[in-house]
């Protein structure tokens, strides 16, 4: 797409890629450690107010992720907290409790 939009851009990718410059890892990885921290930080509180019985184990955690249908390639999408979110929330009967539920027009209206 470069290319078509910039004639004098070299035929292969890969003489493309050579015109840019590198630089250190290390220059950027502060930046990249702290949006990561941003990113797994979160502000809802714990539903559970008591520890678990169990640690949460790889096979235990991928049997969670069966009932779902979720593939190790879905995996790659999700984090951990998200898959426990979505198991949590089937768990959840508070939906019973209201009169009305949510349209899909109500979600597109939000």
């Amino acid at each position: 797409m470069a290319k078509h939009a910039d004639g004098p851009i070299p035929d292969t990718p890969e003489e493309c890629l050579d015109e840019f410059g590198t630089f250190s890892i290390y220059q950027v990885l502060p930046k990249l450690i702290e949006l990561w921290g941003l990113n797994v930080r979160t502000d809802a509180k714990a539903k559970k107010l008591r520890p678990t019985d169990r640690p949460m184990t790889t096979p235990l955690f991928l049997l969670r992720c069966v009932p779902l249908g979720l593939s190790i390639r879905d995996l790659n999408l999700l984090t951990i907290r998200m898959v426990n979110d979505i198991v949590e929330s089937r768990n959840d009967g508070c939906w019973e409790a209201y009169v009305e539920l949510a349209t899909q027009s109500d979600f597109d209206n939000f």
